[in-house]
């Protein structure tokens, strides 16, 4: 019985120390539009755009309202389906790569997909990663930013926009194991 006992100790301990479980959070999210519109330089931005990070497979996947951020005109009637107005990102990001890489400045060039309506644009995002470590947490500060020109969405009033525009996404990715 003693041994039957000391076997299961084992089982239990070897289990509970050999699992590392990879967990990461996503916060302060703000997606950033820089153009031009009616002749003046603006930058558009929201932080509601449900940045989302599946850590099993890296895919990252965004959803921002284009009404919100002024890119479609505000006086046209919204579509009563939330997904036409709407740009979705969607992409891959190298996560273990990131997530366990621990230099204080990473860099990749990730393709993303952008999507308006039916209209798929792949776009290469520079993204550009730092590595933070204090007492309290450690997490990666996030910038991606790509150049986008919306006359590959087929968008027929651009409410002023000029077509070349650059896409920036900022979040916090805070790498929580166990």
């Amino acid at each position: 019985m003693k041994n039957l006992l000391i076997i299961a100790l084992v089982f239990a301990f070897s289990g509970a120390t050999g699992q590392v479980t990879k967990m990461a959070q996503v916060k302060d999210q703000t997606f950033q539009m820089n153009g031009v519109q009616y002749g003046q330089a603006v930058e558009k931005k929201t932080k509601t755009f449900g940045l989302t990070v599946n850590y099993e497979t890296g895919e990252l996947n965004g959803v921002i309202n284009l009404i919100e951020i002024d890119l479609l005109n505000k006086n046209i009637e919204a579509s009563p389906d939330p997904e036409m107005n709407a740009l979705k990102i969607r992409g891959f990001l190298p996560l273990n790569d990131i997530l366990y890489n621990m230099n204080e400045k990473q860099h990749y060039t990730v393709e993303m997909d952008l999507i308006i309506k039916e209209f798929t644009v792949t776009v290469l995002f520079d993204f550009n990663i730092a590595y933070f470590k204090n007492t309290q947490m450690n997490f990666h500060n996030v910038i991606a930013n790509a150049p986008v020109n919306l006359l590959d969405f087929n968008i027929e009033d651009l409410n002023g926009f000029e077509p070349q525009v650059n896409v920036i996404l900022m979040f916090q990715m805070l790498n929580m194991q166990r």
